[in-house]
């Protein structure tokens, strides 16, 4: 990391996963997400899909699932 807190990403990972990522801390470290091309198309296609499901349903799968993937690194 830079003094001006900027990370560096090797080029192979940029090809590989894109050049945009979400940063989410957890527990005590950082984890990249990539960032999908066109986030807004994403999530429109998912919500079509969940529209008859409550959303504190859907935000505890969200949690759920985020957070067993961390735990998986």
């Amino acid at each position: 990391m830079e003094k001006t807190g900027k990370i560096y990403i090797p080029k192979k990972i940029r090809r590989k996963y894109g050049k945009k990522f979400f940063i989410v801390p957890y527990k005590d470290r950082i984890v990249l997400y990539s960032m999908p091309d066109n986030p807004v198309e994403d999530l429109i296609k998912i919500g079509e899909s969940l529209k008859d499901i409550p959303i504190k349903e859907i935000r505890g799968e969200v949690y759920k699932k985020a957070y067993n993937e961390i735990d998986r690194h």
